[in-house]
């Protein structure tokens, strides 16, 4: 089993990404004169905490396991492999040293 390592950059894109994800729903009630409104948006920010909670839980999936499946060997040291998430796509580069994978760039893209 691997230990899963993300790097800071990696981090604040995850939490750039959601906040954009959460905003894009939230700005579309702004000035609705929904009543309600605080239901649809709390509604969104539960929504996306459990997107946030299930990026998290496929990383430590894919990166714990011993093997990886469809991985991209680019250098010697670098690796790449896609995760789908939703309806989103990530890819990750990753590099491997004693049993520790180090996430270093993730991209989220729309499917």
């Amino acid at each position: 089993m691997f230990k899963l390592v993300l790097k800071r950059t990696v981090v604040d894109k995850i939490d750039a990404f959601l906040d954009s994800y959460l905003d894009s729903f939230l700005n579309l009630f702004i000035d609705s004169w929904i009543d309600n409104v605080h239901l649809i948006e709390e509604n969104y920010k539960k929504v996306a905490t459990n997107f946030r909670d299930k990026i998290y839980s496929s990383l430590n999936k894919t990166f714990e396991q011993d093997i990886i499946f469809w991985k991209k060997i680019w250098e010697e040291w670098d690796t790449s492999v896609i995760i789908s998430i939703w309806n989103y796509k990530l890819f990750i580069e990753y590099r491997e040293k004693a049993k520790i994978r180090f996430v270093e760039i993730i991209e989220f893209y729309k499917k």
